[in-house]
């Protein structure tokens, strides 16, 4: 197994991609189980009706106000973690942020609107929609809404509305191995979703390229099988992993990773101590 390196393959503010050498595929794989399960993010929790009589149910309104992708990255630090506000009161400002959410559209009014996200008022400026532009119901004229909702920090293994990444991959590193004097026109055919593969039969050469910006390969795998035997094969180097997390927004996607690597960090010290206490041998 080669010296235990992290690559960024590719990083902004939705997406990170890490190549990862020199770490047991199960120690990447539980960061990538954590980074949907236990890194922390701000939802509503429950929310409290005082006025409703548009066309949506007060069940399903309060269920698209907890979908609301609510900004994280300040909360870690200033809000208790789920596990210590297990039964506190919304007046509890350590654990909840209200936000409150009002509107009307008089009778005498020539249409509707639709209520936004971007309508809710926080009592923490730090935990406010990241998409404003969210639609939450339709007023017509005549009709009010008016909901006041209280947000905590939660996990996704709660619920997936807690859940900061939409997307949480790991995958092996393709190596292509090409021989451009095997390549049929068949081939090159079978190779049009693959232009980088296709650039290779054409070139003239051979060899093998390491190719981490695959992300789909079940495709190239017919053609190396199928149309293109002799000329292309496919394999996967599996001490080259590629860990892909994208962000719904709650968190910066190089912030979920870190969170996902504290937790297994966490988990592994409790269960040392726990070993300890039983006289176990760490060796």
């Amino acid at each position: 197994m080669a010296e235990p390196s992290i690559e960024v393959l590719h990083h902004d503010d939705n997406r990170i991609i890490l190549m990862v050498r020199g770490y047991h595929v199960a120690v990447v794989n539980a960061i990538r189980r954590l980074v949907l399960s236990d890194v922390p993010t701000m939802a509503i929790d429950f929310a409290y009706f005082y006025d409703n009589n548009t066309g949506v149910h007060d069940e399903i309104i309060a269920h698209r106000l907890g979908l609301i992708v609510l900004k994280s990255d300040e909360a870690l630090k200033k809000y208790k973690p789920p596990e210590e506000c297990r039964g506190a009161k919304e007046t509890d400002r350590s654990c909840y942020v209200e936000l409150v959410l009002e509107d009307e559209v008089p009778e005498d009014a020539d249409s509707g609107r639709y209520v936004k996200a971007g309508q809710l008022v926080s009592s923490d400026p730090d935990v406010a929609p990241v998409y404003p532009e969210t639609p939450i119901t339709y007023l017509a004229p005549g009709q009010r809404l008016h909901v006041v909702a209280y947000a905590r920090l939660g996990r996704g293994s709660e619920h997936g509305k807690w859940s900061p990444a939409s997307v949480s991959v790991l995958r092996y590193t393709p190596v292509i191995h090409y021989n451009s004097e095997a390549a049929t026109p068949q081939c090159l055919e079978c190779l049009e979703a693959y232009p980088e593969v296709r650039k290779l039969l054409e070139s003239g050469g051979k060899g093998s390229v390491a190719m981490p910006q695959l992300r789909r390969t079940s495709g190239l795998l017919y053609c190396a099988e199928e149309a293109c035997r002799g000329a292309l094969e496919v394999e996967y180097d599996r001490d080259r992993l590629i860990l892909e997390v994208e962000s719904t927004g709650a968190l910066r996607p190089e912030r979920i990773v870190l969170e996902a690597a504290k937790r297994l960090e966490e988990r592994a010290r409790r269960l040392l101590e726990e070993l300890d206490k039983l006289g176990g041998d760490r060796q």
